[in-house]
C-alpha cells in the first residue's frame, strides 16, 4: 500500500477517483471481465480524462511501478499486481461526424456505445462479437470483426489518428504524418506503446445485414464443417463467418436447446441481396439437419444476436493459432479431437474464417494477412480447470501445426500466452524487430510490461564503450596470464603477461615470512626467480575485484590476489595438509602492445598470511 500522504499528493491530482487496497470499492474497480485473472495493484486510479492517465504514469514512472490499463478486461494477461492500475471506463464519450463516417471515442467506449449513436446515421464500424468490449484495446489488438472484416479488412486499418500518453507522461496527438512509428506500432501493438485516451476511426455506409446463425447437432459436425470448409473456398469478400464446436452447460443465458449438448453453431454476415446470401448458404442448410436457423435480414444494431457472446464476467481461458488452409485433413484433425466422440474439456473450438479483405497489406503492425482462418479455443471455468484445459489446447494446437501458419492472433491470446516467444508468434518478424525498436524509443523503461509484452530492443553498444568492455577483458586476461604462469609453472605463459621491462616487487608478500625477495626486473629476471620459486608446490591463485582506469594505451589497475600454496601432491587435505593461503593486493599498471595487454610494473601493496611459511621457504 501507498503510505497516506503519497496517495494523498497522487489523489491532488487526479478528477476521478484513487483507490488503494484498504478501499472500499478497490475490488470492484480491479475486476475484469475475465475473472481467469486477479488484479492486486498498489493503486488505482479511476481516469475520467487524459490529464488524469499523464498524472498516474508520471506517478507510477517516478516510483519505478509497472502501468496496467483496463477499460473492461474481456482479455487476461498478467495479473497487476504491486502496480498503477488505470481504469478507464468513466471515459465513455463517443461522438459521429456522419459527412465524413467517422467516430471518435474516449479509452473506456465499448462497441454498444459506438452502435447506438453510429447506426441511426447508417453507419456502422467494424466491431467484434460482443458489444461489451472495449473499443480501445480490441482495435489496437488488429480488431477482427465478424460483420464486415472480410469485406474492410482489420479495424486498426481503419484508425486515423490517436492520443496516447506514452511513458514519459507526455500526451501525443498521434497520425500517420505526426509520429509515424508510434501510429504504426499503437495499430496492432495494443498497450505497449502507452495508454491511447482517445481514438479516431472510418465508419461504413450499412444499414442492414443479412445475417444470424445455424445450429445442427453435434452428431453431425462431420458433415457440417467439411460443407463449412467448401463455402468459405469461394466466397465472397462480402461474406464473414464462423464456425463453432459447443459444448455449453447449462447456465444462465445458455438457450435450453444447447444447455449440456453438443452442438454446431455456423455464424454468418452477408452484405448483399438476400437472394445472393441464402445462395451461398444453401450448402450449410442442405449439410444435415438444423435445430435452428436464425438467418435473415437483421438491423446492424442487432449485431449481437449473431454470436450471442456471454454478457456475465467469468473465469476463462482461450488459445490461438492461425491457420494457411481448412483442407479435408484439416477438418478431420479438428474432428478427432474436438468432435463427437473427443474428450474434449474445453467449451467450444471455433475457426473464424479470414482472407478477402483481412489478407490486404496495410501500414501498421497487424500481422499474418496470409492466414486464411483463425482457431480459438475457449474454457469456462474455475481456474484450478484450466490445467487440463490448456493441456488439451496444446495437444490440438500440436495436431494442427501441419495446416498452421506459425502466427497468432493477439486478441484471441490470454494469461498462458505472454512469454517472449509466445507473443512474437503474434506478428510478423521484421516487424516485431521493428516494434522492439520503436519500444525501446518511446518506452525503454518497459513501463507498459503488464501486457502481451513486446520487451525494448536492447540499446546498441557504442563503439567507446565496446572497446572499454574490449580492454577490461584483455587487462584481466593478462593477470590470469600471469598467476596462471606462476600455478602451472609455465614460464612461456608467464612471460606472455609481461612487457620485456616488467618491474615485479612482491615485497610485502614475501616479508610476511620473512623471505629477503628483491624487486625483479626486466622480464626475464622476473620469470627465472618466479618459476623456480613456485614451481616445486602446487599453488593455486584467484583474481578478484579487477579495478582498471585506462588512459589511451596505458591502465592501472587495483585487483586481490588469493594464492593457496601446497606441498606437492599433499593438497588439499585440511586434515593433514601443510599449506600457506596469502592474500595479496596487486597494484599494477598495463600498457597495451597491438590487441593485448601486458603488466609493466606490478606491486603488492599489501598481503595476509595464514597458514605454515614453511610451506614457502626454500629448503623445506
Amino acid at each position: 500500500m501507498l503510505d497516506s500522504h503519497t496517495r494523498a499528493a497522487l489523489a491532488a491530482q487526479i478528477t476521478g477517483p484513487v483507490f488503494g487496497p484498504e478501499d472500499e470499492g478497490f475490488a470492484a474497480e480491479c475486476a475484469p471481465f475475465n475473472l481467469a485473472v486477479t488484479h492486486r495493484p498498489r493503486v488505482v486510479v479511476g481516469a475520467r480524462d487524459s490529464a488524469d492517465v499523464q498524472a498516474a504514469v508520471r506517478f507510477a514512472a517516478r516510483r519505478g511501478l509497472p502501468v496496467a490499463v483496463m477499460a473492461t478486461g474481456h482479455q487476461a494477461t498478467l495479473a497487476a499486481d504491486d502496480a498503477v492500475l488505470i481504469t478507464t471506463h468513466r471515459m465513455a464519450q463517443v461522438s459521429i461526424d456522419p459527412t465524413s463516417r467517422t467516430a471518435r471515442v474516449a479509452a473506456g467506449a465499448r462497441w454498444q456505445h459506438v452502435i447506438d449513436a453510429a447506426t441511426p446515421h447508417g453507419l456502422a464500424p467494424l466491431n467484434g462479437s460482443s458489444p461489451l468490449v472495449g473499443v480501445v484495446g480490441y482495435t489496437l489488438g488488429g480488431g477482427l470483426s465478424p460483420t464486415m472484416g472480410r469485406a474492410h479488412g482489420w479495424a486498426a486499418d481503419h484508425v486515423t489518428s490517436l492520443e496516447v500518453v506514452t511513458a514519459d507522461g507526455a500526451l501525443r496527438f498521434v497520425d500517420a504524418t505526426s509520429e509515424p512509428d508510434l501510429f504504426w506500432a499503437l495499430r496492432g501493438g495494443k498497450s505497449n506503446f502507452g495508454v491511447v485516451t482517445a481514438m479516431e476511426f472510418a465508419l461504413f455506409p450499412v444499414e442492414q445485414l443479412w445475417a444470424g446463425g445455424l445450429f445442427f447437432d453435434g452428431a453431425d459436425a462431420a458433415a457440417v464443417l467439411h460443407a463449412y470448409a467448401r463455402v468459405t473456398a469461394g466466397a465472397p469478400d462480402e461474406l464473414s463467418s464462423s464456425i463453432a464446436l459447443l459444448r455449453l452447460p447449462a447456465l444462465p443465458g445458455v438457450p435450453p436447446f444447447l444447455a449440456d449438448r453438443f452442438a454446431v453453431h455456423v455464424r454468418v454476415s452477408y452484405l448483399g441481396p438476400e437472394a445472393d446470401a441464402a445462395r451461398l448458404v444453401a450448402p450449410l442448410r442442405a449439410a444435415a439437419p438444423v435445430l435452428v436457423d436464425t438467418l435473415g435480414p437483421m438491423p446492424y444494431a442487432s449485431f449481437a444476436q449473431i454470436h450471442n457472446d456471454p454478457a456475465d464476467p467469468a473465469p476463462f481461458m482461450e488459445r490461438t493459432a492461425m491457420l494457411g488452409s481448412l483442407t479435408g485433413d484439416a477438418v478431420d484433425e479438428i474432428l478427432a479431437a474436438a468432435g463427437p466422440t473427443a474428450d474434449c474439456p474445453v467449451h467450444f473450438v471455433e475457426l473464424r474464417h479470414l482472407g478477402g479483405a483481412l489478407g490486404r497489406a496495410a501500414d501498421n503492425a497487424v500481422g499474418h494477412r496470409d492466414a486464411r482462418f483463425a482457431l480459438w479455443v475457449v474454457g469456462v471455468g474455475a481456474p484450478d480447470a484450466f490445467t487440463a484445459m490448456n493441456a488439451y489446447a496444446d495437444e490440438l494446437l500440436q495436431r494442427m501445426r501441419p495446416w498452421s501458419t506459425g502466427g497468432r492472433y493477439l486478441n484471441f491470446m490470454a494469461a498462458q500466452d505472454t512469454g517472449v516467444l509466445d507473443v512474437s508468434a503474434a506478428y510478423d518478424a521484421a516487424d516485431y524487430r521493428r516494434l522492439r525498436g520503436i519500444k525501446r524509443r518511446f518506452d525503454p523503461d518497459n513501463l507498459f510490461r503488464l501486457n502481451h509484452n513486446i520487451p525494448p530492443e536492447e540499446s546498441p553498444m557504442s563503439e567507446a564503450a565496446l572497446q572499454r568492455l574490449t580492454d577490461h577483458a584483455e587487462i584481466a586476461d593478462a593477470l590470469h596470464r600471469y598467476t596462471a604462469g606462476l600455478d602451472h609453472g609455465d614460464a612461456e605463459l608467464l612471460a606472455s603477461s609481461l612487457t620485456e621491462d616488467a618491474l615485479v616487487d612482491l615485497t610485502p608478500a614475501t616479508g610476511k615470512i620473512g623471505l629477503d625477495f628483491p624487486p625483479l626486473k626486466p622480464r626475464d629476471a622476473v620469470v627465472g626467480a618466479l618459476i623456480p620459486a613456485v614451481g616445486p608446490l602446487d599453488t593455486s591463485h584467484v583474481i578478484s575485484n579487477i579495478r582498471a582506469t585506462v588512459d589511451g594505451d596505458t591502465a592501472h589497475v587495483n585487483c586481490y590476489a588469493m594464492a593457496q600454496h601446497y606441498l606437492p601432491h599433499e593438497g588439499p587435505r585440511p586434515d593433514r595438509t601443510r599449506h600457506a593461503l596469502m592474500m595479496n593486493r596487486y597494484d599494477a599498471d598495463l600498457t597495451r602492445d597491438g590487441s593485448t595487454w601486458r603488466i609493466s610494473r606490478l606491486t603488492i601493496d599489501s598481503a595476509w598470511f595464514e597458514g605454515d611459511k614453511t610451506v614457502l621457504l626454500p629448503g623445506d
